[in-house]
């Protein structure tokens, strides 16, 4: 079961020693992290800067990083522009294929089951079947039917490091 933490100030991340060849250290093992952040003035930029301190803290190589916390921050701001809740969420969860990074204004009211995340296509429309959703290489958006917003993405270890 998770613990409640609370952050005084950004994370700092002194770590420099990461082989952008090498597959991290952290594949094949399990993490989830949850952070919420209220609705206020540059909390987008402060959302990207938190998910670049964990990635970089769980060993996330280079050519992963960048992107990976930049879609955290731009997720932000779209969950500033359109949702009303009051806070959001960072997620971040790693398996043995890969890292997904997720930003929602849906906050469980308890130990409860996953809301119905329906895809939503590219002209906004809801997308129940799924055909006509974001390739899954890119961010996808999700909304709730009672109006909740998820925006995430996903990034394989073992996907080749993009060419110079």
């Amino acid at each position: 079961m998770g613990r409640t933490v609370q952050l005084v100030g950004l994370p700092r991340i002194q770590r420099h020693d990461q082989d952008d060849s090498a597959q991290t250290s952290t594949a094949g093992v399990e993490i989830h992290l949850c952070l919420e952040l209220p609705r206020i003035t540059d909390s987008n930029m402060a959302m990207g800067q938190v998910a670049h301190a964990v990635l970089s803290a769980i060993g996330t190589p280079a050519w992963m990083l960048h992107d990976l916390a930049e879609t955290a921050r731009i997720a932000a701001q779209y969950m500033v522009l359109h949702s009303a809740a009051p806070s959001y969420q960072l997620l971040v969860s790693t398996d043995e294929d890969g890292i997904t990074v997720a930003v929602t204004d849906y906050t469980p009211p308890g130990l409860t089951a996953s809301p119905a995340w329906q895809p939503v296509s590219h002209d906004n429309g809801a997308d129940p079947g799924g055909t006509r959703a974001a390739p899954s290489d890119g961010m996808q958006l999700h909304r709730t039917p009672d109006g909740h917003i998820r925006l995430r993405t996903e990034s394989r270890w073992r996907q080749a490091p993009p060419s110079a």
